[in-house]
């Protein structure tokens, strides 16, 4: 069986596996509270238990994700890509396989202009997660399949859609230009919040060859389906 640290070269070759000890104060500071703790624990299962725990408080968010992690945490590294410091997370899937996931640190997220300029028009719930918990949390192998980090968030006007071509975007009612895909499920379908919306807690799935699914629950689309590809 592959190992862990060969499987990710594949996909990312300069990737180090750290321990918290070759860090120093300064690196140690950048790292969320919840990291530091769980890396200093005198055991795997105490460190686990300190992820888990971040996790429980948001579980309105990642109800489904929170449950499968519960049942299915093998393990959580520290890793290294590019100088950008994440948590790797060893889930067990559906067919006994090991997968990967990553969930960036969310206090270096380095968000681009055109989203900073209206973060605070995106929910609460979202900024919670990015703020706090992780700067997006997706398949390592294919950074898809969970939320996505700030840096790769846009706008769907910013992208050539061929769907336009079929669909009469003018009586659609959400705007391109005010509409972020927060999700990606890696073949062609985004969960989608319209910034202008009054109502936070529903959005659309933008599908790249049919028409849009409206009126969505959010929230539960992006944990149902974060927690099917793990299952995967």
């Amino acid at each position: 069986m592959e190992d862990k640290l060969t499987f990710l070269k594949r996909y990312s070759p300069n990737i180090e596996i750290l321990g918290v000890s070759s860090f120093d104060k300064s690196q140690l500071d950048m790292l969320p509270l919840y990291w530091q703790e769980a890396f200093e624990a005198h055991s795997s299962e105490e460190k686990l238990d300190i992820i888990l725990s971040e996790w429980a408080n948001y579980d309105y968010q990642f109800q489904a994700v929170y449950s499968y992690l519960e049942d299915n945490l093998i393990d959580v590294d520290l890793i290294r890509q590019n100088n950008e410091i994440s948590l790797l997370y060893s889930l067990r899937n559906a067919a006994g396989n090991i997968c990967y996931y990553e969930g960036k640190n969310p206090k270096t997220k380095n968000t681009p202009e055109n989203i900073r300029k209206r973060w605070n028009e995106i929910p609460e719930s979202f900024r919670d997660i990015y703020d706090e918990l992780h700067n997006g949390w997706v398949y390592f192998a294919s950074q898809s399949n969970g939320l996505s980090a700030v840096e790769n968030l846009f706008f769907l006007d910013e992208m050539d859609w061929g769907i336009l071509e079929e669909i009469d975007v003018h009586s659609l009612p959400f705007v391109l230009s005010d509409s972020i895909p927060f999700f990606s499920n890696g073949m062609g379908a985004y969960a989608c919040f319209d910034l202008k919306s009054k109502d936070n807690q529903s959005g659309f799935i933008w599908y790249h060859d049919k028409a849009p699914r409206l009126d969505i629950e959010l929230w539960a689309v992006i944990d149902e389906w974060t927690k099917i590809g793990i299952e995967r």
